[in-house]
């Protein structure tokens, strides 16, 4: 594949989350805006903390007022809530191994929870998926949130956006993702794994890091789970 064709397959392989990440990007730069950050404020700091819940986080603990104390626990609380990411980007270090040098440090700071999910599913059902096209997904997620943070920051004081908007739709990209990855009756079986484990572990305890204890034991019981399956022969669950 030529490298034009590369980003047209990795810009329409992008769409699933395209409209989700600009609507929750409005949102988030009309919340950061109303803080003080200014446009050009918003864009840098979409570019540079690519993480749409660093800007909430933000916008939140920012409205307060700023300071030394206030900005360390922001920074702390930024990266313990996206600490998650490095197991993302672990896991597909084998898929993207012919990234070298620069490139690979990009493809690791653009890794989000859509960009991942949609890697592994390319990765597994497509097998003219690529490190690069990988590469060129998390340039258009990036780009996307961008452009959706500039939107907000433009118009976030003329137009009233309900938050509970920006959660909708955060959990319709996961739903859809979520489907997209069902092949067989043992991902069914995960799927109902995760549903427990997380009431369990949001009903004892909501921090920073909730995310992360969930992934660990999910990804754990998946891990078994699967050596079982594949012990016993290697084939779909019936």
């Amino acid at each position: 594949m030529t490298k034009k064709d590369k980003l047209k397959k990795a810009f329409f392989t992008s769409l699933p989350i395209a409209f989700g990440y600009v609507a929750l990007g409005i949102m988030g730069g009309a919340m950061i805006q109303k803080v003080g950050f200014n446009p050009l404020q918003v864009v840098l700091f979409a570019v540079l903390v690519f993480s749409g819940s660093a800007v909430f986080i933000s916008a939140s603990m920012l409205a307060s007022g700023v300071s030394l104390e206030i900005s360390l626990y922001l920074i702390v609380t930024i990266l313990i809530t996206n600490l998650r990411n490095t197991m993302y980007s672990s896991s597909l270090i084998n898929d993207v191994r012919d990234l070298k040098g620069v490139k690979k440090i990009l493809f690791s700071l653009l890794v989000t929870d859509e960009t991942f999910a949609i890697d592994k599913i390319m990765f597994e059902k497509d097998k003219n998926w690529d490190s690069q096209q990988a590469l060129y997904l998390g340039y258009f997620a990036c780009f996307f949130g961008m452009i959706g943070n500039l939107l907000g920051a433009l118009f976030g004081e003329i137009i009233d956006i309900p938050v509970d908007l920006a959660f909708f739709m955060m959990t319709s990209m996961f739903v859809v993702l979520t489907v997209l990855r069902i092949k067989d009756n043992l991902d069914i079986l995960m799927l109902f794994v995760a549903i427990i484990v997380s009431f369990i572990v949001l009903s004892i305890y909501q921090g920073g890091l909730d995310l992360i204890i969930i992934a660990l034991i999910v990804t754990s019981i998946g891990y078994f789970l699967d050596k079982k399956h594949r012990i016993k022969g290697g084939i779909n669950v019936e």
